[in-house]
């Protein structure tokens, strides 16, 4: 099938963000997507917070299950276990939500081009000329949704604030005797390290620590990977070798020594783990899913998209027709419900701290999630915090907690120094003189007077 023709929009990538944006866009304009693998491909699922079932009904149908219960566990005995508190579940997304978005593209009268690969584009006097594999075409609007390694992105030379990798690789697989107790339907181990992954026993992920996790589907079927949050990305043999390793050999592993793995049931890829920049756009040209860098620093990415992805085609429909498609309104028309600063900040912070954190150090955060800890953290904090729902009062229980347990030495030794204006703003988000005066000490390397009264910063 040739792309040929004339479009209002035409879209690079046929993932997630592609097609839901996709499907919404051709109610009312004609869409070309085109994508260099056979849209669907993916076979994986994802778990999503529930209100966002609530927000999009028709997603529904494509759901199951779903996580019940969060753990993390530490080789140095660090446990927290909890009930899901700010839902009763977060279901699972079947990847058959991007067949249903297909449909929705195809049965409007617009085209999906499979196995068609981007090869350049030109975008002046108002409208974008598409050079690919099968063919050129024209469109009022180019929107990229070709993932991180975007070749448009390199084209514009465009790098978002992602200086850390989540690097993945783990199997969807069978128990033959059905999964083991004490694991239960609907578990999430979040966070498990071992003792024997690194020559240092202190390492960091940064350094080279990999986490175990795993999820529960049904009596007999689980997702278990490892994965590492470092700064380049780990190689895929090395992370199947470490993987294998971890579900055939660590004891604590044991449910997992028998699991069935076939050569359909890997999984492995790469995600940045920045702040979200989203708000980067050229003349008639968009980006979007990890192009746009849609997804949380802790990688929570298709709860991004279904939480906004109608908002946003509603706002960009608006555009086509005032005919704003200029690099500033492109930008300007995003304005989503979940960038607020205080959420993005923390749970950036958040993700370097556990990047950076030492085994001991991970310890005494694993612990602030337990009753009997002196400081105690509610852990439905934990779920507002990846699922970017914390509130201005969660904040300054969360900054207050960690300042109790950790101090400014350690937080100084555990973060990168390029997160010091991030600690600070939290200061400032979170109102409170006490807080300022401690951020403001620590960018300072604890060293200095405090903060004078009325002293401002901006970011």
């Amino acid at each position: 099938m040739s792309v040929q023709g004339n479009y209002d929009v035409a879209i690079v990538g046929g993932g997630p963000a592609g097609l839901a944006v996709g499907s919404e866009l051709s109610k009312k304009l004609k869409v070309l997507v085109i994508d260099k693998g056979e849209p669907p491909a993916t076979i994986k699922a994802w778990f999503i917070p529930k209100d966002l079932v609530e927000k999009n009904p028709d997603v529904e149908p494509y759901t199951f299950g779903g996580v019940t219960r969060f753990m993390a566990q530490t080789y140095s005995g660090a446990k927290a276990r909890w009930k899901t508190e700010l839902f009763d579940r977060y279901p699972y997304v079947k990847p058959e939500i991007l067949g249903y978005w297909k449909n929705i593209i195809e049965k409007n009268g617009s085209k999906i081009v499979s196995r068609c690969f981007y090869e350049d584009h030109l975008a002046a006097n108002g409208k974008v000329v598409l050079k690919t594999s099968k063919g050129t075409a024209e469109a009022r609007l180019l929107i990229d949704a070709s993932g991180w390694n975007s070749p448009i992105l390199a084209k514009y030379e465009i790098t978002h604030n992602s200086y850390y990798w989540w690097s993945v690789f783990g199997a969807v697989a069978k128990h033959p005797g059905g999964i083991k107790k004490p694991m239960e339907v609907g578990d999430y181990m979040l966070w498990q390290t071992f003792e024997d992954t690194n020559l240092d026993k202190n390492a960091s992920l940064r350094s080279g620590r990999p986490v175990f996790e795993y999820e529960i589907y049904d009596e007999n079927t689980s997702l278990s990977l490892v994965l590492w949050l470092t700064r380049e990305m780990v190689d895929v043999d090395f992370m199947k070798e470490v993987y294998l390793r971890v579900i055939r050999e660590e004891k604590d592993t044991e449910p997992f020594h028998d699991l069935e793995i076939t050569d359909k049931d890997w999984r492995y890829g790469w995600y940045p783990s920045g702040g979200l920049t989203m708000r980067v756009a050229r003349d008639n040209v968009a980006f979007i899913g990890d192009a746009g860098s849609w997804c949380t620093p802790c990688g929570w990415g298709m709860g991004f998209i279904l939480d906004n992805y109608k908002g946003y085609a509603k706002n960009l429909i608006q555009n086509i027709n005032e005919n704003k498609l200029d690099r500033s309104s492109l930008e300007n028309l995003v304005s989503l419900p979940v960038y607020d600063q205080y959420q993005t900040v923390l749970n950036q912070l958040a993700s370097h701290f556990l990047a950076n954190g030492t085994a001991a150090q991970l310890d005494k955060f694993v612990k602030l999630f337990n009753q009997d800890s002196s400081v105690h953290v509610d852990p439905i904090i934990c779920e507002k915090m990846f699922t970017l729902k914390i509130t201005e009062s969660d904040l300054k229980t969360c900054i207050n907690a960690v300042l109790k347990t950790f101090e400014l030495k350690e937080l100084i030794e555990i973060l990168p120094r390029e997160d010091y204006l991030l600690l600070l703003k939290l200061g400032e988000l979170s109102i409170e003189e006490a807080l300022w005066d401690k951020t403001y000490r620590l960018l300072h390397q604890g060293k200095g007077p405090k903060r004078p009264l009325g002293d401002g910063y901006s970011f």
